[in-house]
């Protein structure tokens, strides 16, 4: 008799859960002094934030309180939360620090009553009726190879550029499954769970070694720089999942059927109508269940009445996507593509392939991934996005700020299938179609994933039956590509002279994404060029960015890094990225170093009505003054 994958994957869990209590028990009579590993809060609401620690107690659980306040000193009223950490969640705790005001900032740590943690901060957001200043950062891939990332060693420095941030997107592949040294590769997990609990043993070490420090040898050590631990410290944080926290093998598609592998599966696989989802399978959960151990992510499920009607691959998952309002100017938007996505297509070879790109890196007409039933957000939450983005537009919203682990333009289409253009370009022509025929402005897609930082407009086919392959500009749509914060790709580049970024910006490279590969797909250079309001460009390197900008100040494919937005009280946004130079691999301790300014640029928005009204008057001179020179 056949047993069920999920069934297996319980059953392993509690396995493991029981080893760690019998652990526990041999330890106890001896236990050691608590010693936290870090913390972290997020998913901030106005009147909630999730918290997050790991306490290593010897191999035993540990009864935690959680003391929270608006003083950094915890004097005068200082709000307390209880919980333990559990061995199957590798003694890591999260719990709802609730009551909270919004607009305000918080400091926070936890302790058992001897011991306690490290300070950790973040802020709440503002009620949607208060414009208000907001500034975040942004960054993604942290491969261990890497450790312990210099790029955000100085995060929450002047100097570092993130002073007085609201919060932190911390955007996809939050660690890397693969070996580094001093750390081997995790098991690769069986769909039906039947590895469950080497799985959850080998991601939570993946987890805990990208927050701990290391030695020349690549072992964790408890002295130095501590891994993200700082950044994730410095301000709360937003988290998405990518394809490397789920293993970078066949479950990196959540919507795939179960029996598929990760490329080159027949026709009949590009839409999943067999019954059967991965993320739905005990391997995909646990490796969701190791991503969600370690990070302070809300844990809300998906149910029959909150799903599409139809949609199987929805109900019981959990919902990782959100829209959360920082006040009147910014609506921040945070979308999941992995738990939903139709399977990957194959990678392209020469000539013709499967996701229809020809060698010379243009698109066939009636590809594959043209299907315009495949999908990588999936029917709920795609038809949840368009709602919010019209809510958004309905409650006069400013700026729309999505978040996606995958890059939305064009570049990543002519090397893998992973990407909108290279299996998905269908939907992603819907949800651009959508946002220009709605007239939803001042849209920003912030994303990692290609190893670069790069800023693009958007391009969609007003009319893909009538006329397919005739492009337009999306109004007042772009993209910031920002990261990695330390992973592979940028590390070949070793000539970070201005010149040489220049070179690579417009040769046929394989390497980095760049203008040719954008303008073989039909979208145009990189950079921002006639955007409305653009101002305050500047590129380390390059007199001219302020005068006469040009694609290379929107162009950096050899840092390591992260990219701040800042909006002022009247919605002008300034788009900030910073970085170290890209470094060897495996060159443990890696150099030291704080984020540089790199590039930078401003969007001004218009002036409502009233206010020129008021620059007409008397008040026209102060109100000038909001808009920097």
């Amino acid at each position: 008799m056949q047993t069920h994958p999920v069934r297996l994957f319980r059953r392993a869990l509690l396995a493991a859960t029981a080893l760690s209590a019998l652990l526990s028990l041999a330890t106890s009579a001896a236990s050691a002094a608590v010693v936290f590993n870090g913390v972290s809060a997020g998913d901030m609401t106005s009147s909630d934030a999730i918290l997050w620690t790991r306490a290593d107690n010897g191999g035993a659980t540990t009864a935690l309180t959680a003391q929270v306040s608006t003083d950094a000193s915890f004097s005068g009223t200082v709000m307390s939360f209880g919980g333990s950490t559990t061995a199957a969640a590798d003694y890591t705790m999260k719990l709802d620090a609730t009551g909270l005001s919004g607009g305000t900032t918080y400091y926070y740590r936890f302790t058992d009553g001897t011991s306690n943690s490290q300070v950790g901060r973040f802020t709440t957001p503002t009620a949607a009726n208060v414009a208000v200043p907001v500034s975040f950062g942004f960054s993604g891939d942290v491969d261990g190879r890497f450790r312990p990332y210099p790029s955000v060693a100085g995060f929450g420095t002047t100097a570092g550029g993130t002073q007085n941030l609201n919060f932190f997107n911390f955007l996809g592949d939050t660690m890397y499954e693969t070996a580094a040294t001093g750390s081997p590769a995790t098991a690769n997990a069986a769909t039906n769970g039947s590895n469950a609990a080497q799985v959850l043993i080998d991601y939570h070490r993946k987890y805990l070694e990208n927050i701990s420090g290391v030695t020349a040898g690549g072992a964790v050590t408890a002295a130095g720089q501590q891994g993200v631990q700082a950044m994730l410290a410095a301000t709360g944080s937003y988290t998405l999942l990518d394809n490397h926290e789920l293993g970078n093998k066949q479950l990196q598609a959540g919507g795939a059927p179960q029996a598929s592998t990760n490329t080159g599966n027949p026709t009949s696989y590009d839409v999943n109508t067999t019954g059967l989802y991965n993320n739905k399978s005990a391997g995909f959960q646990a490796l969701q269940q190791a991503y969600m151990d370690y990070h302070a992510t809300r844990d809300v499920t998906i149910t029959a009445a909150t799903a599409v009607a139809g949609d199987a691959s929805a109900i019981g998952t959990r919902q990782l996507y959100s829209a959360t309002q920082w006040g009147k100017n910014v609506d921040f938007i945070v979308l999941d593509d992995r738990s939903y996505r139709d399977i990957r297509l194959k990678d392209p070879v020469t000539g013709a392939d499967v996701t229809g790109i020809n060698a010379d890196g243009s698109f066939q007409a009636g590809a594959r991934a043209d299907n315009p039933n495949r999908t990588m957000l999936g029917a709920t939450q795609l038809a949840w996005l368009k709602q919010s983005l019209l809510d958004a537009k309905a409650n006069g919203t400013l700026w729309k700020v999505i978040s996606v682990s995958t890059p939305i333009d064009a570049t990543g289409g002519n090397q893998d299938g992973k990407s909108w253009y290279g299996g998905y370009r269908a939907e992603r022509n819907d949800i651009m179609k959508f946002i220009a025929d709605n007239n939803i402005d001042h849209v920003v897609f912030l994303t990692t994933d290609d190893h670069e930082m790069r800023t693009t407009q958007l391009v969609y086919e007003p009319d893909p039956v009538g006329h397919p392959g005739v492009k337009a500009l999306v109004p007042g749509a772009f993209q910031v590509v920002s990261g990695p914060i330390g992973a592979g790709g940028p590390d070949a580049i070793t000539d970070h002279s201005f010149a040489n970024i220049l070179n690579l910006l417009n040769t046929n490279s394989t390497t980095v994404d760049n203008n040719p590969d954008l303008i073989a797909h039909g979208d145009p250079a990189i950079g921002l060029a006639g955007m409305s309001g653009l101002s305050n460009v500047y590129r380390a390197g390059d007199p001219n960015a302020q005068f006469a900008p040009s694609s290379v100040d929107f162009y950096s494919p050899d840092q390591n890094g992260y990219t701040t937005l800042g909006f002022d009280a009247w919605g002008n946004l300034t788009v900030s990225t910073w970085g170290i130079a890209s470094y060897a691999a495996n060159g443990f301790p890696q150099p030291d170093g704080t984020s540089q300014l790199i590039m930078s640029f401003q969007i001004d928005v218009p002036e409502p009505a009233s206010m020129g009204l008021f620059a007409a008057g008397v008040l026209g001179l102060a109100a000038s003054r909001r808009r920097r020179a």
